[in-house]
């Protein structure tokens, strides 16, 4: 899997037909760590989406051969959508890829884009995870796999019928007339939920502990991965 290319492509297919703003290039855009031997390097992509929120990607590259890609779709706008995280990693001839749903909708909708997706893939092996409190938040859509290097194309597929059913399913939010009422209790909902990221723990967190020391974890999770 060649995330690079997998990124420019879940980008252009998420962000076509929309107005968007990239963020200008700053700290956060590319970053070390550690500082000066650069054992993992960062680089992050974002947009402004109106009318939906924000849209962020992240490709990390280490020295041990690991690499790893995260895209964050954050409704922050108060669209009827859960929150989307997909994150990729490859390994050697391992990977994962993890489609994660959370609804932090206060209608909570159903989405049968979402739902077929799921059902298309689910043959595939499930990822062994270790406990954490966020697997019980995610919907039934989401798909935490793993495979080798033969399962590439099939995984890859995945990503993108699964970005293919997200946007789908924001097409039809963002088309009608945004109730102000309901927006707000979505976002609140968001809003608590990255709450629980920061203080509870992300798979990132500790990575991102290290780079940004704590404080500087939680700007950059709430400025850059989920920003409201």
């Amino acid at each position: 899997m060649d995330l690079k290319t997998i990124q420019s492509e879940v980008t252009e297919a998420f962000l076509d037909g929309f107005r968007f703003e990239k963020a200008e290039r700053d700290a956060y855009s590319e970053f070390a760590y550690p500082r000066h031997w650069k054992m993992m390097r960062f680089n992050t992509e974002r947009y402004r989406v109106p009318g939906y929120g924000h849209f962020f990607t992240m490709l990390t590259d280490t020295i041990f051969g690991m690499k790893l890609l995260t895209c964050s779709f954050m409704p922050g706008e108060g669209v009827s959508v859960p929150y989307l995280l997909i994150d990729m990693m490859t390994v050697g001839k391992k990977r994962t890829v993890f489609v994660e749903y959370y609804d932090c909708t206060a209608d909570h909708p159903e989405l049968p884009e979402l739902s077929r997706v799921a059902e298309r893939y689910a043959m595939l092996a499930n990822y062994a995870e270790k406990p954490a409190w966020y697997i019980g938040e995610r919907t039934d859509d989401s798909l935490i796999k793993a495979g080798r290097k033969p399962d590439d194309e099939t995984l890859t597929a995945m990503i993108h019928d699964s970005v293919a059913a997200y946007r789908a399913a924001v097409d039809a939010t963002c088309g009608g007339d945004t109730d102000s009422s309901l927006a707000e209790q979505n976002r609140s909902g968001l809003l608590a939920f990255r709450e629980r990221m920061v203080t509870e723990g992300n798979p990132s967190s500790s990575v991102m502990n290290r780079v940004f020391g704590q404080e500087g974890a939680k700007d950059f999770f709430t400025q850059c991965v989920m920003p409201l």
